[in-house]
């Protein structure tokens, strides 16, 4: 199999062998039941937090946290996941808007997770989040 994908762009080919960050173990963690909690959060982060972030911003920023503490023992079990990595690359200016306006409390705790959770983007919560 040859990988066309230029390098540094997207992710690259359909085989195992293609690396760690390719189409493959995206798909097969998409599938592994072992990461099924990957789709309970993802639910629980659009359903329950940003559907209801309009009515009650507080009340939605509660419930990210709650989010954020699934994504971290989820990540503790099951370490660098491309899962987790997808969905943390297309949510950090998200949460970032979300966590600008908490309280210092909820803002401390969503920056101390998204730093464990989220190191490739931890010096831009670290900017946007702190104090």
């Amino acid at each position: 199999v040859v990988n066309n994908a230029p390098q540094g762009r997207g992710i690259s080919g359909w085989t195992q062998f293609d690396g760690l960050r390719n189409r493959y173990w995206l798909a097969e963690n998409a599938n592994n039941t072992r990461y099924s909690t990957m789709k309970d959060v993802v639910y629980q982060y659009y359903r329950n937090s940003l559907d209801q972030y309009f009515e009650d911003e507080e009340k939605a920023r509660a419930e990210m946290l709650n989010v954020l503490n699934e994504l971290n023992t989820f990540n503790a079990s099951n370490p660098n996941t491309m899962l987790l990595q997808f969905f943390m690359q297309s949510k950090s200016d998200e949460l970032v808007h979300i966590f600008k306006s908490a309280n210092s409390q909820q803002r401390a705790r969503a920056l101390e997770i998204l730093q464990k959770i989220d190191v490739t983007n931890a010096n831009k919560y670290l900017e946007q989040l702190k104090g």
